[in-house]
């Protein structure tokens, strides 16, 4: 009994000393807690030191061009949602007038003391729908905004120059709105003469009319805007659409820009009408590379390092690609002509009549064609559409290899034409090639 009371003593001075500690350590440890603690908020931007910047990012940059489209759309006065099917106006002009109002900047109503009774004596009224094609976008960042300068033209819906345009595009971040100032063409003449204040003033939404909408980005997208920004380049502003062509391209392809200009008059009815039915995305450290086909199987090669700052290849056989180089290296000799007869029906679609005449092996060239213009005489006379392919009869002959095909009219408009090619396989991936006439 002793024995059992002794160990309970120890056990209770035991108990004593553990709490103490524990009670010691908490007093220790007892700091005041803050109220409101924030988490780390990041690197402080000082706005004052922010400095104007080409806009580099995919979402703003077609956020900012929807944005003007929207305004374009709103000035039309004869814009189909302000009519119905009968022609009768269904928009009264007053509300026209609070649409175009509420996407205009405080800057620029009270600058020019607008309201909604003398709006349409402030703004360049249009009554036909246009497209905006922007060229050039640089931002700057102002507390709770972002303010955009652009600069770019319009086309109409035959793809025909009207006039180059100027605005810039005010966004509140934090109320997810925009508003516009449009700017005299006369006055600004590049994107580098529009300044952008660092003045900051709220922008309430307005009935929906001026809510500023993140546009969707995907690979798809991106491919589709290419190619339609240079298709539209191409036929309304061609002397600014050569300046896109890759270097190297441009100087083995077309030489000059009299060259280039004629490529687009003999392809306009093609170019009209292509559309993206293909796609394909290639990463490359911070460059990407996007390739487009169309619906007569074209490709476009676009290589990229900020948004719509490109470099464009207009087909993929004046340069060789590096994954076609190396295929074609494990290739059977049939496969090698099948390949160079696919490339001369690109060539021939493309109405590329000197690339097409140096192919020739030189002695049938100079026997049935004496320049460039002749032999163009004659593509334009037999293969003046564009075509597919279905391969035929294929022998060998010696060194040269002999190749059926018949060329398929893409759009349907003429009977099947059968075409027999002699093929003769070089050095690397050149060859030279005969028609039989």
């Amino acid at each position: 009994m002793k024995k059992i009371i002794i160990a309970i003593i120890i056990i209770l001075i035991l108990l004593m000393i553990t709490t103490g500690v524990l009670l010691f350590m908490l007093k220790n440890n007892d700091e005041p807690v803050e109220e409101n603690v924030e988490g780390d908020v990041g690197e402080e931007i000082d706005f004052n030191e922010t400095t104007v910047e080409q806009v580099t990012d995919n979402i703003s940059f077609f956020s900012v061009q929807n944005c003007i489209q929207g305004y374009l759309n709103t000035i039309n006065l004869k814009s189909s949602s302000y009519y119905d099917n009968y022609d009768k106006q269904i928009v009264t002009n007053n509300e026209i007038a609070t649409m175009i109002y509420n996407l205009l900047s405080k800057e620029y109503i009270e600058e020019n003391s607008i309201n909604i009774s003398n709006v349409f004596d402030n703004i360049d009224k249009v009554e036909e729908n246009l497209i905006f094609v922007p060229l050039k976008m640089n931002y700057l960042f102002v507390k709770n905004m972002t303010k955009y300068a652009v600069y770019g033209y319009c086309i109409d819906w035959d793809n025909k120059y009207v006039k180059d345009l100027a605005f810039i595009v005010n966004v509140d971040e934090e109320n997810e709105t925009y508003s516009i100032t449009p700017l005299d063409t006369d006055r600004y003449k590049s994107v580098e003469d529009i300044s952008l204040n660092r003045k900051e003033f709220t922008i309430n939404s307005k009935d929906n009319t001026n809510d500023f909408i993140a546009q969707n980005i995907t690979d798809q997208y991106l491919c589709q805007q290419y190619f339609l920004m240079q298709k539209r380049l191409m036929l309304s502003r061609p002397e600014i659409s050569y300046n896109y062509i890759d270097e190297e391209y441009k100087n083995k392809r077309f030489g000059s820009l009299e060259n280039y200009t004629k490529y687009i008059s003999e392809n306009k009815a093609h170019i009209l009408k292509m559309a993206v039915k293909g796609y394909d995305v290639k990463r490359l450290g911070d460059a990407v590379q996007y390739m487009c086909k169309d619906q007569y199987g074209n490709y476009y090669l676009f290589n990229t390092e900020k948004v719509f700052d490109y470099k464009v290849l207009l087909d993929i056989y004046t340069i060789e690609q590096e994954t076609a180089i190396n295929a074609y290296d494990g290739y059977s000799k049939r496969q090698k002509v099948a390949y160079n007869v696919n490339k001369w029906v690109q060539m021939v679609n493309n109405k590329d009549y000197e690339g097409t005449y140096n192919l020739l092996n030189e002695t049938f060239r100079s026997n049935n064609w004496k320049s460039v213009q002749e032999f163009e005489n004659f593509i334009k006379s037999n293969y003046p559409s564009y075509y597919e392919i279905e391969y035929g009869k294929y022998e060998e002959n010696g060194e040269s290899s002999v190749q059926t095909i018949i060329l398929k009219d893409i759009e349907g408009i003429e009977e099947n034409k059968t075409v027999t090619l002699i093929i003769k396989l070089e050095e690397g991936m050149k060859f030279e090639m005969s028609i039989a006439l």
